[in-house]
């Protein structure tokens, strides 16, 4: 009997969870948790992710991740093998890691992300592990909240942005908000087992993309084939925010905005280094070189410009779900 499909999609929102194999820890010592979010970072850069909410917990993890460019299978593949592969060299141990595939459940951003954001950051407390959710460090509650620094790889901004206009005002209602928060969780997770999170219309475009298949979080996801980014949407978009003619973009000796179209390309788009090496006239060790240096430029002027253009450039057009 074919299995039934989980569904991508370029612009879907997901709550994404992974445990333990047998529920064991995933997280022994501060030092895993530092490791895990500093591979969550490099993954939501690469492939472009906007990430709402997270919090770690001791056998399992929480994520709110919304994918402006689909990718949601790759990026959590490469995210928990290569944390899996490190956590059994740091800790000596071999096995299974995972307990199963990890679990994502699309949800309807308008109606549920600012609940599902309350029901993650609260997991400590109905854990039992602190009295307030600012007491965890291992989420993302503090830095939305204002008491943290906020990491450039986290997004805020809509949360904050669905409170109120000035940051202070927003981050006093998000506190608020939280601390109101039904601490059972209940209706989540009886809304999480239906494969989604949303109302019956949500539920219907949902069904229409699936053509009548259910969804399911063990089986191999169905990619959406939605337009790949091109080339030449890269050339426009990155002589617009620069404001130079697109033909400069191949000129000999090239600027922000020439490294600005190398990178874009190597990140949004399926072509080699050879290939975009050829269409900005370099070689294809220097598109490799610049790809390593602006990633390297963790909180940079240019890398947070370049990282705003390649979310203007995935951003799906209106209408989509």
């Amino acid at each position: 009997m074919a299995r039934p499909l989980r569904i991508e999609y370029a612009g879907a929102v997901y709550y994404v969870t992974a445990r333990g194999h047998e529920r064991a820890t995933m997280f022994r010592e501060d030092g895993d948790r530092e490791r895990f979010l500093a591979l969550l970072a490099t993954v939501v850069r690469d492939k472009g992710w906007e990430l709402h909410a997270y919090c770690l917990m001791g056998n399992h993890y929480h994520l709110l991740v919304e994918t402006p460019s689909g990718g949601l299978s790759s990026g959590m593949k490469s995210l928990n093998g290569r944390y899996a592969q490190w956590f059994n060299w740091r800790h000596h141990r071999r096995g299974h890691f995972l307990e199963g595939r990890f679990r994502g459940v699309l949800v309807q951003k308008e109606s549920h992300l600012l609940e599902l954001h309350r029901y993650i950051v609260l997991n400590p407390i109905r854990a039992g592990l602190v009295e307030r959710p600012g007491d965890w460090e291992w989420s993302s509650y503090r830095a939305t909240a204002g008491s943290d620094k906020n990491p450039q790889w986290l997004n805020v901004d809509w949360t904050l942005g669905q409170f109120a206009k000035g940051r202070s005002a927003a981050r006093l209602a998000f506190r608020r908000f939280v601390v109101e928060g039904k601490v059972s969780g209940r209706e989540i997770e009886q809304l999480e087992r239906g494969g989604l999170i949303g109302d019956e219309a949500f539920a219907k475009q949902i069904r229409a993309i699936l053509g009548g298949r259910r969804i399911s979080d063990e089986i191999p996801l169905r990619q959406r084939p939605f337009a790949e980014t091109t080339l030449d949407q890269i050339r426009r978009a990155v002589a617009k925010e620069w404001r130079v003619a697109q033909s400069g973009l191949s000129r000999p000796r090239g600027g922000e905005d020439k490294m600005a179209a190398i990178y874009l390309a190597r990140k949004l788009t399926r072509l080699g280094g050879r290939e975009i090496g050829a269409a900005f006239g370099v070689k294809p060790a220097r598109v490799s070189n610049v790809v390593a240096e602006i990633d390297s430029q963790d909180s940079s002027a240019f890398r947070l410009r370049v990282e705003r253009l390649r979310r203007t450039i995935t951003r799906p057009p209106s209408g989509r779900p």
